[in-house]
């Protein structure tokens, strides 16, 4: 079961890295508040960070707020705070601190603190996909517990949606036990609106021996909301609806209908070393079996070792009023230590 899900997973981690990577003209134009002009190729604009590829420097990460004035002959999308997006080139603007960009109705001036994406409106694939693997290993002399952990995860960010796919696994071993198994594996498609809504298509795939859980297949939708997006911080709540199907380890399988209710917390801070906060919150009341109500909670916390090379912290809890099989836990918890490194 296990391999199933983790193939699943590195499958659509294949799919969303398949693209051609194609070269652009460096034409963009940047000048930094201690002076300096740099000319190059915007690549994109992510958490507070201008990535600026340049012939003689290679690709710098630059500081937004270190960015005086900005200008690029190639289409850009911008987003806003606010949600707001605007397509076009970006003129020279006359004062610092201001972006103008040539719409197709006109030119727009926007306040640079006002900004929180930006990509080349014809961006490679690749060059919108974030990825991330991790692994992890962690023993208990005096219990003579083992607890193995891997991961992967990937991002897809377009101006109009935000696509992800990940796949994990646990293993725990104890010399009087036998292994016991737990993973999962996830797809999203987040599409924005207007009014920083979104809507929101999901699946998962999940295994919880502890639970008493063999498989879960899940499918959902729901509607949302971002109160929250700045360059460093995104808080954003769902409702919604989805279907599943239960096997257990012991017992028939069934199907459920649950609502579904969440929260996104993600914090992000670039200066040396890199850090990064996200948690999760999914609770499934269901509508099919009276009294029941799942919820699902993860934390995780990131901080840069080395280049690219993350230490990762990972708390997760998992939690069932009715599990599936009986005799069953209702609750599994755990904390994971691993090593990420992400392109």
């Amino acid at each position: 079961m296990m391999n199933r899900l983790m193939c699943f997973g590195c499958y659509l981690l294949f799919m969303l890295m398949s693209c051609t990577v194609t070269a652009a003209g460096e034409t963009d134009v940047v000048h930094l508040r201690n002076g300096d002009r740099v000319t190059g190729e915007i690549k994109s604009l992510f958490w507070g960070r201008l990535e600026f590829k340049t012939d003689h420097m290679g690709t710098l990460l630059i500081d937004w707020e270190d960015i005086q004035r900005i200008a690029s002959d190639t289409g850009q999308s911008v987003e806003l705070t606010n949600g707001q997006r605007f397509y076009g080139p970006l003129e020279k603007p006359d004062t610092s601190d201001m972006m103008v960009v040539s719409t197709e109705k006109g030119p727009v001036g926007l306040s640079v603190t006002d900004v929180t994406n930006m990509y080349p409106v014809k961006a490679t694939w690749w060059e919108r996909v974030d990825v991330s693997f991790k692994v992890g290993f962690n023993w208990d002399k005096s219990s003579d517990v083992g607890k193995y952990n891997l991961g992967v995860d990937a991002v897809y960010r377009h101006p109009d949606f935000i696509s992800r796919a990940g796949a994990s696994a646990e293993f725990t071993t104890q010399s009087s036990r036998s292994t016991t198994t737990r993973a999962s594996a996830n797809l999203s498609h987040l599409v924005f609106n207007e009014q920083r809504r979104f809507r929101t298509y999901f699946g998962n795939f999940d295994h919880n021996e502890a639970l008493g859980l063999q498989l879960r297949t899940l499918l959902g939708l729901g509607y949302g909301w971002i109160p929250v997006r700045t360059n460093r911080t995104w808080f954003s709540t769902m409702v919604g609806l989805a279907v599943n199907r239960e096997r257990p380890v012991d017992g028939r399988e069934a199907s459920n209908l649950e609502g579904v209710i969440g929260a996104t917390y993600e914090y992000f801070k670039y200066p040396t070393p890199k850090k990064s906060l996200t948690s999760d919150l999914v609770v499934y009341p269901s509508l099919s079996e009276s009294g029941r109500v799942r919820a699902e909670f993860n934390t995780n916390f990131d901080i840069e070792i080395v280049n690219d090379f993350f230490w990762d912290l990972e708390f997760y809890t998992s939690y069932d009023s009715e599990p599936v099989t009986e005799d069953a836990e209702s609750i599994d918890y755990g904390i994971n230590s691993s090593v990420a490194y992400k392109f």
